[in-house]
């Protein structure tokens, strides 16, 4: 992208030819052949940077109250483009903010409704306050551009139409009658201040309008002959007046080598030579002589400016040099294919970081070249997300099928279990649609879970069905041996009110060894049961005197405490996912650090660059280690 230089620095002094159409013209004319439009520029305005880092909705209101008052304070088409070129990728942020805050306020909706979006409306003050500064700021800038244009419009039109009142004043005008000789003057300088009063028309029209009018206004000059005292007089007070802007711009050129403000003080400078402008003509010579003051004045004014201009050319071409590396890296993705998503959302992580690393490289481009770069990096990263987009699209639609297929076979299971007849045959029918689920590919995200479960309530409510059906005495069996060990925990926890009864300790826990399995369901809540009760028993043995455990011919050494079932040491699926997105992460910083290497203004963002893969890292071995 390139960066748009000052008007200031770039705009030469050279003179505007106006034909001269009478002698006595030709002095005004030689005046205007010297006086140029003054460059304009913007006032200097302080940026602020956003931080991606802590992207929280209050920082984005923040942020974009800040940018809502620069643009109401410095209405200026190149504030404008530089705030569109800084809040480009934090109103990319800030979609994506806000499509997570939508997303997740409609899951929690969804989950207090069952599952139903039905009648969910996403408001928030803060995402509703941060979208009004993002609109005003937009409408600011529309209505700015459009006031601007009717601005333009208007002066065209204006100074159209005085140039034309001008030519007939002057083809009318009549010197042997001297009502008319001071109508026709009143009228004149009605005239010249309205055009003073006109802004400036773009393009080479505005040189056009200032050559017929200095035109039109030396043929009136010079046809009044009767007025030669007055033009006389005329002058006089011009050099007077060109002298007072003279003296003031060379007290400005006297003292830019000490300057701080460099903008302020060529703004004024711009102020008082487009007063200069407007000023008529003074005699020749006297004109002549004043204007090498004034623009002896404004080469010293603009050197400096013209320098700095001419330092930033070496950073230009550096930038430009980056920037073409970088654009050379996205172009590669620009025919980016996978049939894989994570390979997909690799390839974004690599895109995304080109285009940080691209919105961070400060400072200008190149006229040349700059705006090339630029158009073939914005170009290819499109270009890379609509094929990712075609690609997700693709995705989507085959796990829309995938979800209607899923969908008929639950409701082909819940036909089953409405009937409610178990046969050896339905039993190997629900199996094979057992089977069948498997085989179909995933379903859309935010029904993967809600579609499982519900297929699995329904394959449970049938096989309940079955095991309802067969349940024999094997059941009856653990229903017993379930309530027998119920009734021993109800005798040890009795024991632990009564410590005379640990005589029977050891008989406890043979009786029950002894007994069988007890429903599935209830062994992991019994056993953990059993556990507590038994510790707590032995920690109460141990309390006891030797004697009373001697009479009571109890061995402490062979009741030994119960240990809780050892955890699994591998890593949670979380941590896995978190491991492998870590790993992805430094592959991806690691491969975009290399085109660095040997660009020597890149040392900040190879540096940034290095900072993200060792927090990666530490992140990762951590990870590893838990």
């Amino acid at each position: 992208m390139t960066t748009d230089q000052n008007p200031a620095e770039n705009e030469a002094i050279e003179p505007v030819k106006v034909e001269e159409t009478t002698p006595v013209a030709a002095e005004t004319s030689e005046m205007l052949a010297k006086e140029v439009e003054a460059p304009t520029t913007e006032k200097e305005v302080s940026y602020p940077l956003f931080d991606f880092a802590v992207a929280t909705k209050d920082n984005f209101l923040t942020y974009f109250g800040t940018i809502k008052d620069i643009v109401s304070e410095h209405a200026h088409p190149g504030t404008y483009k530089k705030v569109d070129e800084i809040t480009k990728e934090v109103k990319e942020a800030w979609s994506q903010l806000k499509y997570a805050e939508k997303q997740a306020a409609a899951e929690a909706f969804k989950a207090a409704n069952e599952g139903s979006d039905e009648g969910f409306d996403f408001k928030d003050e803060a995402v509703h306050a941060v979208d009004q500064l993002i609109n005003h700021i937009r409408t600011e800038k529309q209505a700015f551009f459009q006031g601007l244009e009717k601005a333009r419009e208007k002066a065209l039109e204006g100074k159209t139409r005085l140039i034309n009142e001008l030519r007939d004043l002057v083809d009318k005008d009549d010197n042997g009658d001297p009502a008319h000789v001071n109508a026709s003057f009143k009228a004149f300088k009605k005239i010249q201040e309205e055009w003073k009063g006109l802004g400036a028309v773009q393009g080479q029209m505005n040189q056009t309008l200032w050559q017929s009018y200095h035109a039109l206004v030396d043929r009136f000059y010079s046809n009044r002959s009767i007025f030669f005292e007055l033009l006389e007089l005329d002058r006089k007070k011009n050099l007077q007046a060109k002298e007072i802007i003279a003296a003031k711009l060379e007290k400005l050129a006297a003292a830019v080598a000490q300057a701080t403000n460099l903008p302020v003080l060529l703004k004024e400078a711009e102020e008082l030579f487009n007063e200069y402008k407007h000023i008529g003509p003074a005699h020749r010579e006297d004109n002549e002589a004043m204007w090498q003051r004034v623009k002896k004045s404004l080469d010293v004014l603009f050197e400096q400016k013209r320098q700095i201009q001419d330092a930033n050319k070496a950073v230009f071409e550096e930038n430009l040099k980056i920037k073409k590396e970088l654009a050379g890296l996205m172009h590669g993705y620009a025919s980016f294919t996978s049939t894989s998503i994570s390979e997909w959302n690799q390839a974004s992580k690599a895109v995304l970081a080109l285009q940080e690393q691209w919105g961070k490289l400060k400072g200008g481009l190149p006229r040349e070249g700059g705006k090339e770069v630029s158009h073939q990096f914005w170009a290819d990263l499109k270009t890379f997300f609509k094929l990712k987009s075609d690609f997700f699209g693709k995705i989507d639609a085959e796990r829309k099928a995938n979800l209607a297929a899923k969908q008929q076979l639950i409701e082909q299971v819940e036909g089953i279990v409405a009937v409610g007849t178990e046969t050896q045959e339905i039993t190997q029918t629900v199996i094979e649609l057992q089977k069948k689920w498997k085989e179909i590919g995933h379903v859309p995200e935010k029904q993967k879970d809600s579609i499982y479960a519900k297929f699995k309530a329904a394959c449970d409510n049938y096989f309940n069905l079955k095991r309802s059906a067969s349940r024999g005495a094997k059941d009856a069996e653990m229903d017993a041996n379930l309530a027998a060990k119920q009734a021993i925990l109800a005798d040890m926890e009795a024991m632990l009110k009564d410590a005379s009864l640990l005589a029977r300790l050891g008989e406890v826990k043979a009786a029950w060894d002894a007994i069988g399995f007890v429903p599935k369901k209830n062994v992991k809540d019994l056993q953990e049961a059993f556990r507590k009760t038994w510790n707590a028993l032995i920690d109460l043995a141990r309390t006891q005197p030797k004697e009373q455990l001697a009479a009571w011919g109890f061995e402490l050494k062979s009741l030994k405490t119960e240990s809780a079932a050892p955890e699994s040491s591998a890593p949670s699926a979380d941590s896995r996912k978190k491991i492998q997105a870590l790993e992805n992460d430094i592959a991806v910083l690691t491969n975009n650090l290399e085109f660095f290497a040997k660009s020597k203004n890149s040392e900040k963002l190879r540096a940034e660059v290095e900072k993200k893969i060792a927090a990666a890292e530490k992140e990762l071995e951590k990870l590893k280690k838990s």
